[in-house]
């Protein structure tokens, strides 16, 4: 039978020299998949001087892509060669995503948005800073620099091996931007609040040189747009030294959402697409998105569950896990916990002992695992709002832990007995009175959740009272 899914074979890449360290293949690969789009993606490692004539066989039609991305070092190369870039990437004089239309080959960069919904799902405040540093001058600095500079940041220096590099964006961003020679660093990073690793320094685990970020700010941010390894060197070298860092790998995902969007030409999408302008068009009412929490065994997942039964959308990120840890989580959560991951699948067992052992490595862990759910997420709520859900229900173990509140409209949090809450999960296999203690430690205590929440579901009692109150919520959701 036919799946009216499938209506084109979409077959896209990722370029770069090199570009085997790229995930893209696998997080695309995904979304085809989940999808239902026919095609692939894969990574097509091309030298700078054959890159121009990869472009000519993209556009005469001598290769089956119809788009792709663009990293580390033909971003330059690829805006130039372009026949239509957009004004973003004008600006920037470099792009990061192809696609073909009408015989021309189309460019845009979306690094910079990558890169600020990083910083402020990960270190949230960072753009309260006055100055920043920037190391390297390629294509990719080239869209941190617009980004912070549209957050406001009004100091951007700029360090580079080859000054004149450094210069040219002094010239092409202007007055905010200050071009430096790598001795010059050591001043520079003075007072700033946010140091960016914009170069393949460190790239695959390789030995990066010695940065002392003493000088910057206490509460200054260091971030690494490269994501392999997850913690970089320079990464460890500013921990070791006391300051917050955040990894590349938010990066890649919050990019690669608009990228794909612009590659993929599927039949569901435009219908999605369509049925989105009308409801715009007609002004139905904006859709309202739901956070559900609780502790561990206060009965979360039979609330979920429940609301399920009403026909209400939930995304549960427990079940996003699980999909992870045989998907794209697999090899940075090995590449972190050596010998977690058997036959393909992170053994969830093993891994939760490794924590236990040691659990100062869980923020290491939440690190990896963090963006990669909270990107399942945005696509489960664009995909129903383009469906036109008035409401959906995001299931959230550490909601308030992970300040998820700026993205929700109400929040429903599930409660019970202390002591049904102990019994319920003593009976766990594998769980401990140490594990235990340890998960209640990290978490917002329930009193304060509750006085936090706009619903409140007790769960003390039976599975018929839980499914009343849960209808309440329902029926006060639909009324608006």
């Amino acid at each position: 039978m036919h799946d009216s899914r499938e209506t084109f074979v979409n077959h896209a890449f990722v370029t770069g020299y090199p570009v085997k360290h790229s995930r893209s293949p696998l997080i695309h690969g995904h979304w085809l998949k989940q999808f239902g789009i026919r095609g692939s993606y894969r990574a097509q490692e091309v030298t700078p001087e054959a890159f121009p004539d990869f472009m000519r066989q993209i556009k005469e039609g001598r290769t089956d892509f119809c788009g792709g991305n663009v990293t580390i070092p033909h971003k330059e190369a690829a805006f130039r060669l372009a026949d239509r870039p957009d004004e973003l990437s004008a600006e920037l004089g470099a792009a990061n995503t192809l696609w073909l239309e009408d015989g021309k080959i189309r460019a845009t960069n979306t690094d910079g948005r990558g890169f600020v919904a990083n910083l402020d799902e990960r270190a949230k405040g960072w753009d309260r800073i006055s100055a920043a540093v920037i190391l390297g001058a390629g294509g990719a600095s080239r869209a941190v620099i617009q980004a912070i500079r549209d957050r406001g940041v009004k100091t951007i220096h700029v360090v580079n091996r080859t000054p004149e590099r450094a210069r040219e964006l002094a010239d092409r961003f202007g007055t905010a931007v200050h071009a430096h020679s790598m001795a010059a660093l050591p001043e520079v990073v003075s007072g700033a609040g946010l140091f960016v690793n914009t170069t393949s320094l460190g790239m695959d685990g390789e030995p990066a040189p010695a940065i002392d970020f003493s000088g910057l700010a206490p509460d200054a941010v260091v971030t690494d747009i490269v994501y392999v390894p997850l913690k970089t060197p320079l990464l460890r070298q500013a921990e070791e030294q006391g300051f917050r860092v955040v990894d590349g790998l938010g990066m890649l995902l919050h990019q690669a959402v608009p990228g794909f969007e612009k590659m993929v030409r599927s039949e569901a999408g435009r219908r999605r697409n369509a049925k989105t302008d009308h409801h715009q068009r007609y002004g139905q009412a904006r859709m309202i998105i739901v956070g559900l929490t609780g502790s561990i065994g206060m009965g979360k997942s039979t609330a979920a569950g429940m609301f399920r039964e009403l026909g209400v959308p939930v995304n549960d990120a427990d079940e996003v896990v699980h999909m992870l840890y045989s998907g794209e989580a697999v090899a940075p959560v090995e590449a972190a916990f050596p010998g977690v991951a058997k036959g393909g699948v992170i053994d969830r067992a093993e891994l939760s002992l490794r924590l236990v052992a040691a659990p100062e490595r869980l923020a290491e862990l939440e690190r990896i695992v963090h963006p990669l759910v909270r990107a399942k997420e945005q696509e489960f709520v664009a995909r129903h709002r383009a469906d036109g859900a008035p409401f959906v229900l995001l299931d959230i173990p550490l909601l308030f832990e992970t300040k998820a509140e700026a993205r929700l409209d109400r929040i429903v949090v599930v409660t019970c007995d202390p002591e049904m809450q102990r019994e319920r999960v003593m009976k766990r296999p594998g769980m401990t009175a140490e594990k235990f203690a340890m998960i209640l430690k990290r978490q917002v205590p329930d009193s304060e959740k509750r006085a936090r929440a706009d619903y409140i579901v007790d769960t003390s009692d039976s599975f018929d009272v839980t499914r009343q109150q849960i209808r309440a919520i329902v029926d006060d959701l639909r009324a608006g």
